[in-house]
């Protein structure tokens, strides 16, 4: 039978969060009372937020390896920060287990974020567990940033270009195979699976857009770019045209796609590209007047501009100069059916 004191010590045995002399200014009071005491240097804001990742709802126990579902569980929320061009420090993990997954389950899950932490240079500062019928875990990430206007969703205009980071669609295709494969597909170190096991979070371009001051707003994509999107422009109070043909769909090949027909490949590149989710990208607005300081690649991640903002309260998709409306696909946690 395991303990609250076991589980506990098998986190921060391969989780770090020991304080260390650079982070003793920033928490004088870590992980092991009641509470952790963060304290805020002159000159800098902290930035927060929480997210969480459900057994059933956001990964299957059945294909989803436990080393991989620690790593996402950190990166997902760490993706927060890096749209808000914030840098990590901390985070606070609240985990919910069945007794049967408190052994090596746990373990391997532990190993997995500790991974994260270390990529993302984080500390485990507290948190909570409890047994639960199925693992649930929702973590609270903390990040900072400079005192200075953080990048947000609210400040894009007219006019203004929309760039995305990276390749869209792909970790949506990574889970259709695992799906449709099974674990086997796991041995097969596809691109896309990679994708949708270990999203890495745009950290570096984010921080690089709130330090120039090139983005007028931005946030990243974990929901589908036609879902994300709507949300944006919603915050920001204007329409958008995306150019179908710009957007950086992964091809089949790269993705691990089976062969078919070029139209009915490109079809599906394209649904994935604006309705898959989980992609992790950074999407970001950029005034006209501004468009040329935004490089074509960042630390060998591409960024592709993909469309516009307009006064229209309406988002649109262009496909060979023919418009239609973008409906908002992506994931919706409250809809009857994906």
């Amino acid at each position: 039978m395991r303990t609250e004191a076991d589980i506990i010590a098998r986190l921060t045995q391969k989780i770090p969060s020991r304080i260390g002399a650079r982070e003793a200014a920033d928490v004088p009071l870590g992980i092991g009372d009641d509470a952790a005491v963060v304290r805020a240097r002159s000159g800098r804001d902290w930035v927060v937020s929480t997210d969480s990742f459900i057994e059933g709802r956001h990964f299957l126990g059945r294909l989803h390896p436990p080393n991989a579902v620690g790593y996402k569980a950190l990166a997902r929320a760490v993706s927060d920060l890096a749209a808000m061009g914030a840098t990590p420090r901390y985070f606070l993990l609240t985990l919910a287990l069945p007794q049967r997954r408190a052994g090596n389950w746990l373990d391997d899950f532990a190993c997995g974020m500790g991974g994260a932490a270390r990529m993302f240079r984080m500390r485990l500062i507290g948190g909570d567990v409890s047994r639960n019928q199925h693992v649930a875990a929702a973590i609270t990430v903390i990040g900072v940033a400079p005192r200075q206007p953080v990048l947000t969703r609210r400040g894009g205009r007219p006019g203004d270009c929309i760039y995305v980071t990276g390749h869209l669609g792909a970790a949506e295709t990574g889970l259709e195979i695992l799906r449709r494969e099974g674990r086997r597909a796991l041995r097969s170190n596809l691109y896309s699976i990679q994708r949708h096991l270990h999203p890495v979070p745009r950290l570096a371009i984010g921080s690089w857009l709130a330090e120039k001051g090139v983005a007028s707003a931005a946030m990243d994509l974990s929901d589908g770019l036609s879902t994300d999107l709507a949300r944006l422009c919603a915050a920001s109070r204007v329409g958008a045209v995306i150019h179908a043909a710009a957007l950086p769909a992964g091809s089949g090949e790269r993705l691990g796609i089976r062969r078919s027909p070029p139209r009915g490949e490109r079809e599906a590149e394209l649904r994935r590209a604006l309705d898959g989710g989980e992609d992790y990208e950074l999407m970001f607005t950029v005034p006209l007047r501004k468009a040329s300081r935004v490089p074509t690649h960042f630390h060998g991640v591409p960024i592709t501009r993909i469309g516009e903002l307009t006064s229209r309260r309406a988002i649109l998709l262009e496909t060979n100069g023919r418009t239609r409306p973008l409906p908002a696909r992506g994931w919706e946690h409250f809809a009857r059916s994906r």
